[in-house]
């Protein structure tokens, strides 16, 4: 009975013990083998693990335009505009990035001289040949320019001024975009943008993508500003659909005439463009009255704005050596929003003035990347 027991308890260790590297063998397999793919189009290099280098030179900002009408004399309507212009200068960062099969993590600091006087970037990519995640997270703080001009330029009211506010707005977004390929048997989307992936003969696809963004721009409520500032701050948040084509146009390749890739030449070149639409567009704006001398935060209006367009943009060209890859890539997000209700004039200081004010806005980044790996 004890020999039973105890060839039983053997044969379970083992049963787990199999189990176990099943398990790992598995997990390996998900990080470092791709299913499905055309080998005469797609080579997939046999190193699973990677170091590298990278540079980037990236900038953010926010522009919005507000119109509207200013009473003149005689009940007369002069049209009157208010630009707003907030952002950083291009920000340089160096960093490291090291990865095993599609897991990929980096990390770099600024070191270029910093031109906000806060700045706070986080970025997180997934890059897979069927799907895949962006996400990225700024935080600046800086000058709040307004330019406003009243009447036309070859009228005798025509006036214009510029303010800057006396103390730096913050400004604040969040985005995350997801994609899907479908022809991505026969087509890498990330061969141009990471080493795992080498596109052998030219194919493209046509992808669906997915956007949330959140953002946030607000001056303190110490600031003095000028009466004509519509608004001291707002909050966004938008979700989009849409799709667009991508494709990889390989101008060399080679394959390699060793297991470790050895004799492996290949030159590709991605382009992407993703437009979207916005499905859902909420925005609150903001301003400050004074209570007792104490400036107090008002919703000016919280509304949901019409559909409005976005734009997600990508290029890349990649060289491929042995085991050496080396990538330039650059991306551009654009996100768009407009009312002729975003404002409600009754809120405003000058509420007696102005009327009939429309709104319209964008943030936008843009990112520069040189990457150097090596495969081992």
């Amino acid at each position: 009975m004890k020999r039973l027991f105890a060839i039983s308890v053997l044969l379970a260790a083992i049963t787990v013990q199999a189990q176990e590297l099943n398990f790992w063998q598995k997990v390996n397999n998900l990080l470092t083998k791709v299913k499905d793919i055309d080998s005469v189009y797609v080579y997939q290099p046999n190193q699973s693990f990677t170091l590298g280098m990278f540079s980037t030179v990236q900038q953010v900002g926010f522009d919005t335009k507000v119109m509207f009408n200013f009473f003149g004399e005689n009940d007369s309507r002069i049209p009157g505009t208010t630009k707003y212009h907030f952002n950083e200068k291009p920000s340089t960062k160096l960093g490291l990035e090291v990865g095993y099969g599609k897991f990929v993590l980096g990390y770099g600091l600024e070191v270029s001289p910093k031109n906000g006087h806060k700045r706070i970037s986080l970025g997180l990519n997934l890059l897979g040949k069927n799907w895949g995640l962006h996400s990225n997270f700024f935080k600046i703080s800086n000058d709040f320019r307004s330019k406003i001009t009243v009447g036309n330029t070859n009228d005798i009211n025509y006036w214009e001024d510029e303010i800057i506010g006396t103390e730096p707005a913050s400004m604040s977004y969040l985005s995350i975009d997801g994609y899907y390929v479908f022809n991505n048997k026969r087509f890498a989307y990330p061969a141009a943008y990471k080493a795992g992936l080498v596109q052998r003969k030219t194919a493209g696809s046509w992808m669906v993508t997915g956007r949330y963004m959140q953002g946030r721009l607000k001056n303190p409520p110490g600031a003095s500003h000028d009466e004509y500032f519509m608004f001291d701050g707002f909050n966004t948040m938008q979700i989009s659909v849409g799709g667009g084509y991508s494709a990889n146009f390989v101008c060399w390749h080679r394959d390699p005439t060793a297991l470790h890739d050895k004799g492996l030449r290949n030159l590709t070149i991605n382009l992407t463009l993703l437009p979207a639409i916005t499905a859902f567009n909420y925005l609150k704006t903001i301003s400050y009255h004074q209570d007792t001398g104490e400036p107090i935060e008002d919703d000016i209006s919280t509304i949901y704005c019409y559909p409005m367009p976005n734009f997600i943009g990508n290029s890349a060209i990649s060289l491929t050596l042995d085991r050496f890859f080396i990538s330039t890539q650059f991306t551009y997000n654009w996100f768009y929003f407009h009312s002729a209700q975003a404002i409600d004039p009754t809120s405003l200081p000058i509420s007696a003035q102005v009327d009939d004010i429309s709104f319209r806005g964008s943030f936008y980044n843009w990112n520069l990347k040189l990457l150097f790996m090596y495969k081992f």
